[in-house]
C-alpha cells in the first residue's frame, strides 16, 4: 500500500463526533442532520499546520457554502474505543491484530483517551477509559487469551459499546471495530432458512443501526477476510467455508460475504463513520500507526446542512482553506443524505 494511500485511508478513519467550543452545552444526544469530518492542511512546503482558527476554512456541500457550526482544533482530545473481534473466524490473525493495536496506543497524545473490549459470544471490557499508555499496552496479552472460542455476537457487541462505554465521555468520541463483520446469528439465519435474510428484516441488525443513528457516534470499521479482501481462514471457524460446504452448487458463500460487508458500510455511513478494506493483513499494522499520529494534525469541523431533504442522495463536501497555498486533506469527501 502506497504511503500517500495510507496516509489517505488513516484520515479518514479518525474523522470523529465533534464539540463546539462556543456552545458547550450541546451534546450529539440531540437528533439533527449533523455532518462531520475530519481534515488536515499543509502549507506549499509540505508541512503540516496545527495551529488554524475556525475563520481559516470554508465549507460547501454540493457547491453550496455552508455555515461551520462545529470546530474543535487540532489540540482537543480524542476519546477512542477499539473493539477487538476474538472470535474463532479471526483465530488465525490475532498476532497481527494484536500489533496494529499496540501501535495505535504508541502514537497517541497525553490529552487524549483510549478504551479496549474484545467481543466472541459477549463482550469483555479490557481496559476502561485511561490516558495512560503503559497500563493500556498491559492488557494487550489478553487479546490473545480467549477461553470461549464460539459464537461471534458482533451486532451486540457494537451496539453495547455504543451505549454503554461512551455513556460518560466527552469531547471527540470514535469507535474502531477490527473485524471480519461476521455475526452468527445471520450465519445461522442463512443456513436454517436455506436464503439470505433482508436486512430490514434481521432484527439484530437493525437494533444495533437504530443504536448507530441515535448515539452520534462514529464507527469505523478495518474490515478484513470481506468479499473485497478475503484472506481465507487457516485456524478457527469460517462461516464462509462452512457454506461453501453446505451449499456447494450455490453462489450462497459469495453472496453471504458482501452482504456481511454491506451491513458494515451501513453502520459506518449512518454513524458518520468509515469503512476500510487493507488489501493484505499486514496492512492493518501500519494503517493504525498512521491513524494515530493523524489525530495529533487534524481538526474537526462539523455542520447542519442547509439542505434538510433525506433523500438518500449523495452529498458531495468540499473544505477549503482561506490562506493561498494551503492543501486540504479531507477525511470524507461526502455522504449519503438518510
Amino acid at each position: 500500500m502506497s504511503p500517500t494511500l495510507l496516509r489517505l485511508l488513516a484520515l479518514a478513519l479518525v474523522s470523529a463526533t465533534l464539540l463546539c467550543a462556543q456552545e458547550p452545552d450541546y451534546t450529539l444526544k440531540v437528533d439533527v442532520p449533523l455532518v462531520t469530518l475530519d481534515v488536515t492542511v499543509e502549507n506549499t512546503a509540505g508541512n503540516t499546520i496545527k495551529d488554524l482558527p475556525r475563520e481559516a476554512f470554508e465549507l460547501y456541500e454540493n457547491g453550496s457554502r455552508q455555515e461551520i457550526r462545529y470546530f474543535a482544533p487540532v489540540s482537543a482530545p480524542y476519546n477512542v474505543f477499539l473493539l477487538f473481534d476474538r472470535s474463532g473466524s479471526t483465530q488465525d490473525k490475532w498476532p497481527v491484530m494484536q500489533r496494529a493495536i499496540a501501535g495505535f496506543i504508541q502514537s497517541l497524545r497525553p490529552q487524549d483517551k483510549i478504551g479496549i473490549a474484545t467481543f466472541d459470544y459477549d463482550i469483555q471490557l479490557q481496559q476502561n477509559w485511561t490516558g495512560d499508555r503503559q497500563k493500556a499496552l498491559l492488557t494487550l496479552p489478553n487479546l490473545l487469551n480467549s477461553e470461549h472460542i464460539g459464537e461471534t455476537n458482533f451486532y451486540g457487541a457494537v451496539e453495547e459499546t455504543l451505549r454503554r462505554h461512551f455513556r460518560n465521555s466527552t469531547g471527540r468520541r470514535a469507535l474502531i471495530v477490527l473485524t471480519d463483520g461476521r455475526d452468527t446469528s445471520f450465519y445461522k439465519d442463512t443456513v436454517n432458512r436455506n436464503r439470505l435474510l433482508d436486512p430490514k428484516a434481521e432484527r439484530p441488525f437493525q437494533s444495533v443501526l437504530k443504536a448507530a443513528r441515535a448515539q452520534h457516534i462514529p464507527i469505523y470499521f478495518v474490515a478484513f477476510n470481506t468479499d473485497r479482501n478475503l484472506e481465507p481462514n487457516v485456524a478457527g471457524g469460517d462461516e464462509y467455508r462452512n457454506l461453501r460446504i453446505i451449499f456447494p452448487k450455490s453462489d450462497v458463500a459469495d453472496r453471504y460475504l458482501a452482504a456481511v460487508r454491506s451491513r458494515m458500510e451501513q453502520l459506518a455511513d449512518i454513524s458518520g463513520g468509515r469503512i476500510l478494506f487493507p488489501e493484505k493483513l499486514e496492512d492493518i499494522v501500519p494503517l493504525y500507526r498512521q491513524v494515530g499520529e493523524e489525530m495529533g494534525t487534524s481538526y474537526s469541523l462539523g455542520y447542519l446542512s442547509s439542505n434538510t431533504r433525506m433523500d438518500g442522495s449523495f452529498r458531495r463536501i468540499e473544505v477549503r482553506a482561506r490562506a493561498a497555498g494551503n492543501h486540504v486533506l479531507q477525511s470524507r469527501n461526502g455522504y449519503y443524505a438518510r
